[in-house]
């Protein structure tokens, strides 16, 4: 049995090999500061992502990539192989608009991980918000790990209930992004949107918006003529079940719920909002807890407001 002094010999001969084989990894690599608007970076940024995620992101070429993104990444060469972007966020919280950044593409080639690579690469990411922003906000579906850089869990709601669509034509008009002109047509909302709530919402860059409508299926982009809309939805024929999923909202002035159903379909009865309802002039019959994913860090507004006040982000980002 070893005594107490040769474990605590042994724990701190590891710990020194553990950290000399660390300080080894960045003598090796490169620190590179903000090179996701370089046709190189931006190339090794999509082949990490698509390496790691399985998400193309090279359809944003075409489409717009966000030019307020920040990246920090470690190179061996010329090969991208850890990252932590950060974007700015549009965010209307509680009547105000607040500066905040969100985090993404945070990824790491297999063959690298374990080599403090990300707790370095946030460290430095977090330390750039910081000085900027009051608020750090991601979507993770693993929050343990972003636990011990002070990111928390924040409660959201969807909601849902019954609905009178107004009387008038439906005109619904499904988007293809994949069309130059429905996807100019996309821009030039997201150029005028209002914030979907006044509580809680974010108008941000439409390229994660884009990218989401892309990757997902289940997601759908119907234009509305005479509302000056686009809404997202669900993938299920737009009222054919007499139901509605609405996601989000891109318009100049948001149009009330029942205009929206009837501008999709007159025979909708029923909506799920994941969305914050305040604006949609509709009060719904039941509010759900959801466990969406979003972790902030940070001052964030809504901490401690009563469950009658239900609250959610668009999901219609990646």
């Amino acid at each position: 049995m070893l005594s107490g002094d040769r474990l605590g010999m042994r724990s701190r001969l590891w710990n020194g090999i553990r950290l000399g084989a660390r300080a080894m990894v960045f003598d090796r690599l490169d620190f590179r500061f903000d090179t996701a608007h370089t046709p190189h970076g931006r190339r090794e940024l999509a082949r990490l992502i698509e390496d790691v995620f399985e998400i193309d992101v090279t359809p944003l070429d075409r489409l717009g990539h966000d030019p307020s993104v920040v990246s920090f990444g470690w190179w061996d060469g010329e090969t991208l192989v850890a990252n932590v972007s950060l974007y700015e966020r549009r965010l209307r919280l509680l009547g105000r608009d607040l500066a905040a950044f969100g985090m993404q593409s945070v990824a790491t080639r297999p063959e690298w991980r374990r080599r403090g690579l990300f707790g370095d690469l946030m460290r430095r990411a977090l330390d750039y918000a910081d000085a900027r922003a009051e608020l750090v906000i991601l979507g993770t579906a693993t929050p343990e790990v972003y636990a011990p850089f002070g990111f928390r869990p924040i409660r959201e709601f969807s909601c849902s209930g019954p609905i009178v669509p107004t009387v008038e034509p439906a005109e619904a008009r499904l988007l293809s992004l994949s069309d130059d002109a429905d996807a100019a047509l996309l821009r030039d909302l997201f150029a005028l949107r209002a914030p979907v709530s006044d509580v809680c919402a974010a108008s941000d860059h439409p390229a994660l918006f884009m990218l989401k409508a892309l990757e997902d299926e289940d997601v759908r982009l119907l234009h509305l003529p005479r509302l000056d809309a686009v809404v997202a939805v669900e993938a299920s024929e737009p009222g054919g079940s007499g139901r509605l999923v609405l996601l989000d909202v891109v318009a100049p002035q948001i149009p009330p719920l029942a205009r929206i159903a009837a501008a999709v379909d007159a025979r909708i009865r029923f909506v799920e909002v994941q969305l914050t309802p305040d604006k949609l002039g509709w009060t719904p019959a039941e509010v759900v807890a959801e466990d969406t994913g979003y972790l902030v860090r940070g001052v964030w507004p809504l901490d401690g407001m009563p469950d009658s006040v239900p609250a959610m982000l668009t999901s219609m980002v990646i």
